[in-house]
């Protein structure tokens, strides 16, 4: 189904609560995340330690409904995360001391693999349970994709759900590699994307 064009919200801190629940709710059956966390009974706690971080960056923004979000980080920026007695607390809180283990390692596994060439990074993207099949999800992608042509930089994401393959894909987007976090966590997708050159008129 196809939306007309949609108007977009930037987040900042009068509505970061409002995208922290988008997201929470958006990846409340999401299997890596849940493994990362422990599988914790909610996820607010995980997008209020993280989606902070991406907001400075001025590339995280809210279907102007309230449907949806996403949260990128553009070339060349880099990410500051507050590792304070405050944040470690909300860990601890989240999933436990096992949590704390894992939520670092899956850390340290995704800065590993991220690449160096410089690109924009999807870091998270979700729709409301209730407006899934509206096509939100692809018109909030799209926003920033068009930006990666005009600039002709590529996009990368770590795709943490089998089922959400064929929509990345739809985007253009082609999985690069799989890994896991530990023996025991599910697969995450490493899907690059690059730039589509623009039709000029003559």
């Amino acid at each position: 189904m196809n939306l007309s064009p949609m108007n977009f919200t930037p987040v900042n801190a009068t509505n970061s609560d409002q995208a922290i629940r988008i997201l929470a709710e958006a990846f409340a059956d999401d299997p890596v995340v849940n493994w990362t966390c422990n599988q914790p009974a909610a996820l607010d706690a995980f997008f209020q330690i993280t989606l902070p971080v991406f907001i400075p960056h001025q590339l995280t923004y809210l279907d102007a409904q309230g449907r949806g979000a996403a949260a990128w980080l553009g070339p060349n920026q880099t990410l500051k995360w507050p590792v304070t007695l405050s944040s470690l607390a909300r860990v601890l809180k989240l999933g436990g001391l096992t949590g704390v283990y894992r939520l670092l390692l899956s850390g340290a596994k995704t800065e590993h693999y991220h690449p160096k060439t410089p690109h924009y990074y999807l870091f998270a993207i979700g729709v409301t349970p209730g407006s899934k099949g509206l096509g939100i999800g692809s018109a909030l992608i799209s926003h920033l994709l068009k930006r990666c042509d005009a600039e002709g930089m590529p996009a990368y994401l770590e795709n943490s759900k089998e089922e959400n393959l064929a929509f990345y894909e739809g985007h253009g987007f082609k999985v690069q590699q799989q890994i896991r976090f530990a023996v025991s966590a599910p697969p995450v997708w490493l899907m690059w994307r690059e730039p589509v050159a623009l039709q000029h008129p003559r």
